[in-house]
């Protein structure tokens, strides 16, 4: 299978506008009813984590003129679509009783209606904007966004992981599952050869990171 990690600075994108194809939705079933409101114009902008590093949550700031927008965008809205790029806002999604850092992630389509994003192993100590390595784009930022691999940041790639939206609960909370071992267990029958390519990874923690996990879905098309 195709392995292909680029380390480089992506210096040259700044900000992004956009009239009417952009829109955002409130919430988990808005976005699985395909219920959104439309955004006059938008502003995305990496962070300065997200140029050097793959941060997973609080990769792009989102800016529109309407300070009340700007509201909801920051803390009510639960993803934005731009063109054929979703963002996810992280702000009320938990994994294991524990809330992830602010800010909005490249989010990606799995199966019907599911949603897979990237974000730090809750728990590890250098999560929060402390961690580096790759993150894949899709068509907002035209492929692959690049960081500097090093020692530095070696370790921390190995705890980013996959997560699946499970469900919402009432009142915007958000609870998500993540593709690790008990996950991919259930392609062992009904898919063994993608099991087999998912188990080909020997260490568990490294089997299990985003680095091994993302390329392995988009190759098999589980994800797009």
């Amino acid at each position: 299978m195709k392995r292909l990690f680029i380390a480089a600075i992506l210096c040259c994108i700044c900000s992004l506008s956009a009239s009417a194809q952009v829109k955002y939705c409130l919430s988990y079933a808005d976005y699985q009813e395909d219920k959104w409101n439309l955004l006059d114009t938008l502003f995305v902008k990496e962070s300065g984590t997200a140029r050097k590093k793959w941060t997973g949550a609080d990769d792009f700031r989102l800016a529109v003129a309407d300070d009340s927008l700007k509201k909801v965008l920051k803390k009510e809205a639960f993803a934005v679509l731009y063109h054929d790029t979703l963002l996810i806002n992280c702000r009320h999604i938990y994994y294991h009783g524990e809330c992830f850092n602010n800010g909005y992630t490249l989010g990606y389509n799995y199966g019907n209606g599911r949603l897979c994003f990237i974000n730090y192993l809750i728990g590890d100590d250098s999560g929060g904007n402390t961690y580096g390595g790759l993150i894949f784009g899709n068509g907002l930022l035209g492929g692959v966004l690049g960081g500097y691999v090093n020692s530095k940041t070696a370790r921390s790639m190995a705890n980013m992981r996959c997560y699946l939206v499970k469900r919402e609960y009432e009142g915007g909370r958000i609870e998500v599952q993540m593709i690790d071992d008990e996950f991919m267990s259930r392609f062992k029958t009904k898919s063994p050869e993608f099991y087999a390519e998912y188990m080909s990874v020997k260490k568990k923690n490294k089997r299990e990171s985003a680095v091994h996990v993302l390329p392995l879905l988009k190759d098999w098309q589980l994800i797009h």
